[in-house]
């Protein structure tokens, strides 16, 4: 089995109009929708250049889906979702997270379903979130200092 990873997309239109990102930057209280690419990193060309992996190829991998996780230390702050597959391009994927929930700076976990098999990986300080409050409503303040 390849060993696996996650490119973070961002700027997506459509499967000929994205860029590549070393981490999504989302704003709390934003829905945000999360574009992101599976590569195969054991058939990499370079260490920048990795091969896009589509997962669930050949009936025995059948079904496929990914579940992606933003860990949190509050166990109550973690937040698990089901990314849907571009019907355009089997190695893009996507999340929504809504408004109503705030994932934490840091690393992104992914688990993979094929078939049978369950494949793990986590991409590190994969996620930037900037608050937008001064911390008054009790949530985190953003942590900007004017001098």
């Amino acid at each position: 089995m390849p060993r696996l990873s996650a490119k973070a997309i961002v700027n997506f239109q459509n499967i000929n109009s994205y860029k590549y990102a070393n981490q999504w930057i989302v704003s709390a209280g934003n829905t945000n929708t999360l574009y992101f690419q599976l590569v195969d990193l054991d058939s990499a060309c370079s260490e920048e250049c990795s091969l896009r992996y589509i997962a669930g190829v050949g009936t025995s991998n059948q079904p496929t889906g990914i579940r992606v996780t933003f860990p949190s230390v509050d166990c109550n702050q973690v937040i698990v979702l089901l990314a849907t597959q571009d019907p355009n391009d089997g190695s893009i994927w996507s999340v929504t997270i809504p408004s109503v929930k705030t994932p934490q700076t840091g690393a992104v976990q992914f688990q993979i379903f094929e078939g049978n098999n369950i494949r793990s990986f986590t991409v590190q300080q994969m996620m930037v979130v900037n608050y937008q409050n001064s911390g008054g409503d009790g949530r985190l303040p953003d942590n900007t200092f004017f001098f």
